[in-house]
């Protein structure tokens, strides 16, 4: 009985090891997407590339002070540059060109009460084109030119002073102009935000597809058991 006892802990060892192997596995495979993602322009990256973002955003003030944004990633070949609506106006305020901005470069937007309806725009010098965080506001048939998620300060970039926020990445180009729909273009975090829709963390989608991977290891590994 001692030695079967002994070979049981000594499996259960074993398994622990692969679990653990496992378990860092995802950690690696985790840490390694969300650096690609930054690299590739994005600090969370749109889920459908290709296909236009169907979500509509209600971006709000949280508490009455300022808007700051952040630049948080560029794919794009154009010039482009951030503003800000309040309640309709435009605060005068456009910055952060995303060719001469680095990671965590931030400017002040403007200033707000809470409560504020905020509409955020981006300006391609390129194409003389303002493409808006509301899309009714936007020429090309209400096409919907944001993707927006929560960022929780944790991931890709690090190290650039991004603080936890509201992100939104933007498309720059309309169909016509050969946009791709993959809302990489030009990326921003903003603080002193709330939307409408509760949109996913990044973390979501890297946690669940873990669990996924982590689900077919288990399956594996009760049918080794079992034989």
């Amino acid at each position: 009985m001692r030695g079967s006892n002994t070979i049981g802990r000594g499996s259960f060892v074993r398994v622990s090891g692969m679990k653990l192997s496992v378990l860092s596995l995802l950690v690696a495979i985790g840490v390694s997407q969300l650096v690609s993602n930054a690299e590739a322009g994005t600090i969370i990256p749109y889920p459908t590339p290709g296909v236009q973002n169907s979500e509509s955003y209600t971006f709000t003030a949280s508490e009455t002070g300022v808007i700051t944004a952040y630049f948080a990633g560029s794919d794009a070949g154009h010039t482009d540059t951030i503003g800000l609506l309040i309640n309709g106006v435009a605060t005068g305020i456009v910055d952060l060109n995303n060719h001469t901005s680095a990671l965590g470069d931030s400017i002040v937007l403007g200033n707000v009460t809470a409560g504020d309806l905020l509409t955020f725009f981006l300006t391609d010098t390129n194409t003389s084109s303002t493409w808006y965080s509301d899309p009714t506001l936007n020429a090309d048939g209400k096409t919907q030119h944001v993707y927006s998620a929560i960022y929780d300060g944790l991931h890709p970039p690090l190290g650039v002073g991004i603080p936890a926020g509201t992100y939104v990445g933007f498309e720059d180009l309309s169909l016509a102009q050969g946009g791709d729909f993959d809302y990489n273009d030009d990326s921003f975090v903003f603080t002193n935000v709330s939307t409408g829709v509760t949109p996913l963390p990044a973390s979501f989608f890297l946690f669940a597809s873990g669990l996924g991977i982590f689900g077919l290891f288990a399956r594996r590994l009760r049918g080794a058991n079992a034989t």
